[in-house]
């Protein structure tokens, strides 16, 4: 409570008071949970699996949240036909996948080419779900300059892609199934 911006009024004071809420942000130095992935699938972020390095997984994601929230406004202005917001900026549903779950799905077919049913099956969501994400992941990859290549494997299921994680050494969480 000595942390909140209260101003205290004359009359009956720890009564009546006034929030200031600009001056405080709960927020802050809380980390965004949308750049991270779910975390039964953060096993996924593996170099090995995603040809990038912890600190280019970071620069990239940094770079994809910028653009994804231009790309999202563009959508809420396309579909209201007007720019003004009517509730403030993080309000609403979370979507089910974070950019970070995005972008990993996205690698996952881009780059080892699983299948987009069984990457839907991994991040249990439908496989329209999935191709409207990977499309939406593609075109801010394309905003960004970068390019996915293709990994050295081809896997053509989860089982594929869970005997490529047991022989790079990383633990996949019990509670996953790999065989769907």
């Amino acid at each position: 409570m000595d942390a909140l911006p209260l101003t205290c009024h004359d009359w009956h004071g720890d009564w009546n008071y006034t929030l200031h809420p600009h001056e405080y942000d709960q927020t802050a130095g809380v980390p965004d949970p949308f750049d991270q992935p779910s975390p039964g699938l953060a096993w996924l972020c593996h170099p090995a699996l995603t040809g990038l390095a912890a600190r280019d997984w970071d620069t990239l994601i940094a770079t994809l949240m910028t653009l994804h929230g231009q790309q999202r406004e563009a959508g809420l202005h396309t579909r209201r036909g007007h720019r003004a917001r009517l509730t403030a900026p993080g309000t609403g549903r979370r979507p089910t996948l974070t950019l970070a779950d995005r972008l990993l799905a996205t690698i996952l077919h881009q780059r080892l080419a699983l299948p987009q049913v069984a990457v839907a099956a991994l991040f249990a969501v439908r496989p329209e779900t999935i191709n409207r994400r990977i499309r939406d992941v593609r075109q801010l990859l394309e905003q960004a300059g970068y390019t996915i290549q293709p990994g050295p494997h081809r896997l053509a299921s989860l089982d594929d892609l869970s005997r490529l994680a047991a022989a790079e050494g990383i633990t996949i969480p019990s509670k996953i199934k790999a065989a769907c």
